[in-house]
């Protein structure tokens, strides 16, 4: 075996024995009262979706090792991109039914596409106007790999329903290539893309010769992994504002996402951090989940400090910023005027890295 393969070997004994002893808590829990999963008697739900509602990079994995050879980016890394992509991203099909994956940054994180393109050897980093930047991936197989990797483990509805027409998409133009290649000169049309479309049946496969298959997932955010990172790298936002004739303050940290059909994760947030809440905005169907105030945002720490490793964006500065400011103004440092004029400096320096991000 190669090392790739034995890895993978590794991963999938290791991932059954995890999910027979996850199965086993849970048939106690039905069946003899135990409570590894009910709150009611000391257990932990956030542990049921941690056990079973968790992300599957094994087919992205293994095609990697075919295609590629070597090792596979992290799960980390994986975990990461995957959020970073629900916020910044896009399964783009054009009128001609080309597909493109996109992700656009301003000038201030352009290396972190230029990360991702060496990461996942795929795709150009284009300049797209004065200070935007996108990294896009044409080629046919990479977009076949980026499907293995997102299938099945989205978490934004609006996003499912993104890649799940990108996805028909992919597999329209497969089963028109696979039906060119194999049908003799002259022969009546193929009509499998038809049935397919008529059907959205998806025959099965991991990147075989038939439609790969559209995996429906339940997985929400978690404190356990980088996918809110990198969600929140993409577009959360650290800001903090001190007026310089009064002594009040305000601090926030904001995720926002358009589309109803996005509520339930964003209201998910308010569970993790045990600390904000979900405002409209006065623009239609958009919303935020808001975590405002000093106590409240000292919530925030544990899980952004376990991860400052894993920033890839001038977003780690805004945090860190962020944070020393709320700190002084929990000492009462901006009750003093010399010192309030250097946190209105810091302040108006966090809000900028937040606008130039973009």
């Amino acid at each position: 075996l190669s090392q790739g393969s034995l890895e993978l070997t590794c991963q999938r004994i290791f991932s059954k024995k995890s999910k027979k002893q996850a199965i086993t808590m849970l048939l106690t829990d039905r069946n003899f009262n135990t409570t590894f999963f009910d709150p009611a008697g000391g257990g932990d739900p956030l542990l049921y979706q941690h056990l079973f509602l968790s992300f599957n990079f094994l087919p992205f994995k293994a095609q990697w090792s075919v295609e590629l050879g070597g090792e596979a980016p992290n799960d980390t890394f994986l975990s990461w991109f995957i959020g970073f992509t629900e916020g910044d991203g896009c399964f783009s099909v054009n009128n001609r039914r080309e597909l493109s994956f996109i992700l656009t940054q301003g000038s201030k994180n352009i290396e972190v596409l230029y990360f991702i393109q060496r990461t996942l050897h795929m795709g150009n980093v284009l300049k797209q106007g004065q200070r935007v930047y996108r990294f896009i991936v044409h080629k046919r197989e990479d977009i076949e790999l980026l499907i293995l990797l997102f299938n099945g483990n989205l978490i934004l509805p609006s996003r499912k329903i993104q890649f799940y027409k990108f996805l028909i998409a992919f597999n329209e133009k497969k089963t028109k290539r696979n039906c060119a290649t194999q049908a003799p000169q002259g022969s009546q049309r193929c009509t499998a893309v038809d049935q397919l479309l008529r059907t959205n049946m998806l025959c099965t496969t991991v990147l075989l010769e038939g439609p790969i298959q559209y995996k429906r997932s339940n997985i929400l955010p978690s404190l356990d992994n980088q996918w809110l990172l990198g969600f929140t790298e993409a577009e959360g936002c650290f800001t903090i504002s001190l007026l310089s004739n009064s002594k009040a303050f305000r601090t926030r940290f904001i995720l926002s996402q358009k589309g109803d059909v996005n509520l339930p994760i964003l209201s998910h947030f308010t569970l993790l951090f045990q600390a904000g809440k979900i405002e409209g905005h006065s623009t239609k169907d958009n919303y935020s989940f808001i975590v405002s105030g000093l106590k409240s945002v000292q919530h925030l720490w544990p899980y952004f400090d376990n991860n400052l490793s894993h920033f890839l964006t001038s977003k780690k500065d805004s945090y860190l910023a962020f944070k020393e400011v709320n700190g002084s103004i929990e000492q009462g440092l901006h009750l003093n005027p010399e010192r309030r004029k250097e946190l209105i400096t810091k302040c108006q320096h966090i809000n900028s890295i937040t606008r130039k991000t973009k």
